[in-house]
């Protein structure tokens, strides 16, 4: 997918978009924006970002293949989960609040690419029950854009 000579590690800006709804009500929307680096190695894309918060921090690494995407965070929030379509995968989620159980039944992936063949996106579906209990559905955007590298 990548031709030789082009730099193994991009740097990128991350915009994270997700959307959540639960029956009828309103979607709730939420969106940040992450500076972090792009590679990839072994058939999988690799997103790196710190997530910064007042109390800390928390180092996110999003992998990313065709079939499968896995979220895993460590620092402030700890959380390690798999999405892969029509199969339920089960994690955990901890944060100052507390650990729960997090199961997620994934309903879609769809992956979008440049003409170079860098991932420019991922989006995933899926079905969230924290601790058995229905939280909803969501859509998170992961939009990437490559930053220009500067030589002199």
């Amino acid at each position: 997918m990548i031709q030789l000579g082009k730099p193994p590690v991009q740097e990128v800006s991350i915009e994270l978009i997700s959307e959540s709804s639960l029956g009828t009500s309103p979607s709730d929307i939420h969106k940040a924006a992450y500076s972090g680096q792009l590679y990839f190695m072994n058939g999988t894309w690799y997103i790196k970002y710190i997530e910064q918060e007042e109390e800390g921090q928390t180092n996110a690494t999003v992998k990313v293949k065709e079939d499968e995407i896995v979220v895993i965070r460590n620092g402030l929030v700890s959380m390690r989960q798999s999405y892969r379509p029509g199969i339920k995968t089960s994690g955990s989620y901890v944060s100052l609040a507390g650990e729960m159980s997090m199961d997620t039944d994934t309903r879609d992936i769809r992956l979008h690419y440049d003409e170079e063949g860098y991932l420019t996106a991922a989006v995933w579906v899926y079905d969230l029950h924290l601790n058995e209990q229905n939280i909803g559905r969501y859509t998170v955007q992961c939009r990437l854009t490559r930053l220009s590298c500067n030589t002199y």
